[in-house]
């Protein structure tokens, strides 16, 4: 072996050391261990930080002066079993927080589970488009349809045979949907007005309900 051969190798060998050096720090600095559980679809970090999942809404649990919404604490609960105590990796869309301060992410385990999904696949969460944070909107919407297909959690709720005496409003640029003497609804501009037969066609195509406008049936 000559000297100039060693040196190449030698050289080589403190590049690839240095750059899977790099890659471990790195890779170790993306996984964030999971402190506690707020609710279905928030979660607080052991730095701290509170993480809002990407795409999806859960019932309410109950807080301050408002009582828990139907399946509130088993989504809690579901979440809970999914992330309490493990190591997480946040993956983030075009936007890094929400209004709140709550970090925005897709949330995967490291056994390469994807949370967001899980969560609707078993019917405690339904999907939740907000633009500009959709590029898993059409995953997560496959995903919901299952869980609606097989009635699984939230759409045993739903009736999709239900027949509304007025259709459902649905704002296509926002994808909500309102009943139809929503006063928020009727001030929609015209163009992005759309008529859902009724709330199991809304949630088919992606819509979700308006804050304070449809709540799912109890029991």
């Amino acid at each position: 072996m000559t000297m100039k051969y060693a040196k190449r190798c030698l050289l080589t060998g403190i590049f690839l050391f240095v750059v899977f050096a790099a890659w471990s720090e790195t890779s170790a600095q993306n996984w964030v261990a999971v402190r506690w559980v707020a609710d279905g679809d928030t979660i607080i970090l052991k730095d701290g930080r509170r993480v809002r999942y990407i795409g999806i809404d859960t019932p309410e649990v109950a807080h301050e002066n408002r009582r828990a919404e139907p399946m509130g604490q088993a989504a809690k609960a579901f979440n809970s079993e999914l992330v309490s105590g493990r190591r997480i990796r946040l993956e983030k869309d075009r936007e890094e927080k929400d209004r709140y301060g709550r970090i925005l992410a897709y949330v995967y385990r490291e056994d390469g589970l994807f949370v967001n999904a899980e969560l609707l696949r078993n019917g405690f969460a339904h999907v939740l488009y907000r633009f500009p944070n959709s590029a898993r909107a059409g995953e997560l919407l496959d995903v919901q349809r299952e869980a609606m297909k097989q009635g699984r959690g939230i759409w045993r709720r739903i009736n999709k045979n239900e027949h509304p005496v007025h259709a459902y409003l649905g704002n296509r640029r926002s994808k909500r949907f309102h009943v139809y003497d929503c006063l928020q609804g009727n001030r929609m501009s015209a163009k992005n007005r759309v008529w859902l037969k009724n709330q199991w066609a809304a949630f088919w195509e992606g819509y979700a309900p308006a804050k304070g406008c449809i709540v799912f049936p109890t029991e």
